[in-house]
């Protein structure tokens, strides 16, 4: 029997993705023709696959089966072509990227807006977005992600990328009313701009190797980092926000620096790839490019990684 391999690549990414929506957007189809695919699959081997609903879709054990014996061979089958692209040097195709915000305006800009020039069959999609690298599999090519603790096991290559320095703003009208705290310990009691409503803030001195944790309540909580700086500019509390990102701010008068003998911890931007045997080209040259980027850095700036 003669089988369509064109629909065996369908349900693979309708499987992956769990959706025949995110599925038609990922292959570039409609998705009256994802659906068709499928049941012509199902209807060729003679059994269901998928357990379809109104959030989406799941594979019941059967498909499970099947997935698992074909997802190996069609992603070797994309590797081998893809390898072929990189050594005729055209890298082509959708760099599927995730981001936090700061590190995405701040670092990857350039570099994709470089790559996309150099490589005219090259496309680019970017997600801003702060949830929790594990939830994407499937969905995207590279998931940066800010971590402060150790990184859980997943089925992801991880590479430390670079650190985020942070720095403790408050607005000058809140200084003149709350005053200037003289410790980190005192914070627990102020009212704070935070990513969640109880948050764990750790700081090191810089005239000892302690490292002070300190517990404070996010009156205002937010994980979008522009929220964070302005509702601090306005006085709203005070705040561990990203070097780089609160200069302007700190240069116009609009922020001061609180407790700057105390430096707050930074954020580990990790790059989070797919576990895979073969790297398409649009990765590796991303990839590249990023180290390069990190490379360049002056020395004032530069504690990138070695490993990466």
């Amino acid at each position: 029997m003669n089988h369509d391999w064109n629909n065996a690549e369908i349900f693979c990414a309708v499987a992956n993705a769990k959706s025949f929506t995110k599925a038609a957007d990922l292959l570039d189809i409609p998705k009256s023709t994802i659906s068709r695919s499928v049941a012509q699959f199902e209807n060729a081997l003679g059994i269901q696959l998928l357990v379809r609903n109104t959030r989406g879709v799941k594979l019941n054990p059967a498909g499970e089966e099947l997935l698992n014996q074909l997802s190996p061979m069609f992603e070797r089958l994309h590797g081998i072509i893809e390898q072929s692209l990189i050594q005729r040097d055209h890298p082509h195709g959708v760099l599927r990227i995730s981001t936090p915000f700061e590190f995405g305006i701040l670092k990857l800009n350039q570099v994709v807006c470089n790559l996309l020039n150099e490589h005219t069959g090259l496309e680019a999609d970017i997600e801003m977005s702060t949830e929790s690298y594990t939830s994407k599999a499937g969905d995207f090519d590279v998931i940066f992600s800010l971590q402060e603790e150790s990184l859980e096991d997943s089925d992801f290559i991880a590479r430390k990328v670079f650190p985020v320095p942070s720095m403790l703003c408050a607005s000058p009208e809140f200084i003149k009313r709350m005053g200037t705290p003289t410790h980190p310990s005192e914070l627990s009691t102020w009212p704070c701009i935070a990513e969640s409503k109880n948050a764990l803030w750790r700081f090191s001195s810089n005239n000892s190797a302690e490292i002070i944790e300190v517990p404070v309540h996010g009156r205002l909580r937010t994980s979008n980092t522009l929220w964070r700086l302005g509702a601090t500019e306005l006085g709203v509390g005070i705040s561990v926000l990203s070097s780089p990102l609160c200069q302007e701010a700190l240069k116009s008068g609009n922020l001061v620096e609180v407790l700057p003998d105390f430096i707050p911890a930074p954020r580990l931007v990790y790059a989070f790839i797919p576990t895979r045997k073969l790297m398409p080209s649009r990765v590796s040259i991303f990839l590249d490019a990023l180290s390069k980027m990190n490379n360049s850095l002056s020395a004032a700036d530069n504690k990138v990684f070695p490993n990466m």
